[in-house]
């Protein structure tokens, strides 16, 4: 006798697995929507009062912004030992405002710490790039630059300490890197690099319309100065104080020729350094020599000779520097065209004695040989002569002017003077007097012009 089995036992297994399915999802859902309410409760409470957190200790209130809950304030599943923790630092935005508001609270602006130098008396801060050279009148009352921008400028240094001295513009045809004036104290000498090629030029004040203001305007300019060759460096010669009574610019390539041309643009001489590149022009205030620092390891001197009646006769090679081991960076002549002082790579400061009959072969003569107070390898890029009846030499590098003792050599005074290097340093021929803010006495100044399209002017140390 067979047995048979039922076939509702089978089903009543499947049903079994099916319930047990069914009833472990509803438990699941029933959890996850308990969860989910807790969790809105939680947010409200969150607004109405204190978030509630397993730690011990006092409860961190909750932010608010705006009507909105941070997501840090609504996460109450944190474990304890994290929310009891040290409350988040600032965020990255308040420290930089912080630190910048410290600064300004701590720190002084380049303005004020020069103000404090008692060196300083002003800063003339219209350029707008690159100063590349000044120059001072005759009477020391106006002060002009050259600037990259492409424009010369005339200050009006009446009152030398004056923060906002009037001054004008002058529009070039080409980017002056040597200004000067001419045999009037309101027209300006430029000589200019830029394409297609070098230029010289005198700038005067022109009345192009009855009734209105005169403006600058070319005189004359001299063009393919150099050929190829762009200008390092020019100086100027007014004719009062040139001593042929005759003015001229001396305008020097930066690898080749230098050239000579009158008031009038006429050119009346060429000489040659014959060195790979040229590296610095000096001109005494005169006009009786010319100096050239050059690649190699001397510097050549010529002189403008004269006849007895005030015919001028050539520009002849007059000596040589010779002594440096290495290339010749800067050189400067002194008022009275006694002493030169040159700076070479090889790093030493030399003073020369060049008041010697050179025309019956006697050589310069080294009256001091000192090491540049600079780091290795650097050395002194610009160099001017202090005032006359001083023993003094203003010497600069990068942004730094180092005032020296032509005695001994000594750092008589280091002037943080610029935030970029040193372009030129130009000594004011007569002394000037200052007002009560700087002591109200007579004292020689001198400028400086930098990278930082800034000229700035100091008094000379009281020695």
């Amino acid at each position: 006798m067979s047995t048979a089995t039922p076939e509702g036992s089978e089903l009543s297994q499947q049903s079994q697995i099916v319930l047990i399915v069914a009833g472990a999802s509803v438990v699941l859902f029933v959890g996850v929507l308990f969860y989910g309410v807790l969790n809105c409760v939680r947010t409200v409470l969150g607004f109405l009062g204190p978030a509630p957190t397993a730690a011990k200790g006092k409860a961190r209130p909750a932010k608010v912004s705006s009507g909105k809950v941070k997501a840090s304030d609504s996460e109450s599943d944190v474990p304890a030992a994290s929310a009891s923790g040290k409350e988040r630092g600032p965020d990255l935005k308040s420290l930089i405002k912080a630190e910048k508001t410290a600064a300004k609270k701590k720190g002084v602006s380049k303005e004020d710490h020069l103000a404090a130098h008692e060196l300083f008396l002003n800063t003339l801060k219209d350029h707008a790039d690159t100063v590349h050279s000044v120059a001072w009148s005759r009477d020391g009352t106006l002060l002009a630059s050259a600037c990259e921008d492409m424009q010369l400028r005339l200050f009006d240094l009446g009152e030398v300490s004056n923060k906002n001295p009037k001054f004008k513009r002058v529009r070039t045809a080409r980017i002056p890197v040597g200004v000067g004036f001419g045999d009037s104290a309101d027209a300006l000498a430029a000589a200019m690099r830029g394409t297609p090629d070098a230029m010289v030029a005198l700038y005067a004040p022109v009345v192009k319309q009855a009734g209105e203001a005169p403006q600058y305007d070319a005189k004359w300019t001299v063009g393919n100065v150099h050929g190829k060759e762009t200008v390092l460096a020019m100086a100027s010669v007014p004719s009062e104080q040139a001593v042929g009574r005759r003015g001229f610019i001396v305008s020097l390539s930066t690898k080749k020729d230098g050239k000579v041309y009158d008031m009038q643009g006429r050119e009346m001489a060429v000489f040659e350094p014959n060195a790979l590149t040229n590296h610095d022009l000096a001109v005494s205030l005169d006009g009786r020599f010319v100096a050239a620092a050059t690649f190699s390891s001397d510097v050549k001197i010529w002189e403008m000779k004269y006849s007895r009646e005030g015919e001028f006769r050539g520009l002849i090679k007059a000596m040589g520097l010779t002594g440096h081991k290495s290339q010749v960076a800067s050189v400067a002549l002194s008022h009275d065209n006694r002493r030169a002082a040159t700076a070479s790579k090889d790093g030493m400061l030399k003073i020369w004695n060049i008041d010697v009959r050179y025309e019956m072969s006697e050589d310069p003569k080294v009256v001091l040989s000192v090491p540049m107070p600079l780091p290795e390898g650097r050395v002194y890029q610009r160099m001017a002569f202090g005032p006359p009846g001083s023993d003094m030499l203003a010497a600069s590098h990068e942004g730094t002017v180092h005032l020296l003792s032509l005695r001994t050599g000594e750092l008589l005074e280091r002037i943080d003077a610029h935030d970029s290097t040193i372009t030129c340093i130009r000594w004011c021929p007569l002394p000037r007097q200052l007002g009560p803010e700087a002591g109200g006495a007579a004292a020689f100044v001198f400028a400086t012009a930098s990278r930082d399209k800034r000229v700035r002017v100091w008094r000379a140390p009281k020695l």
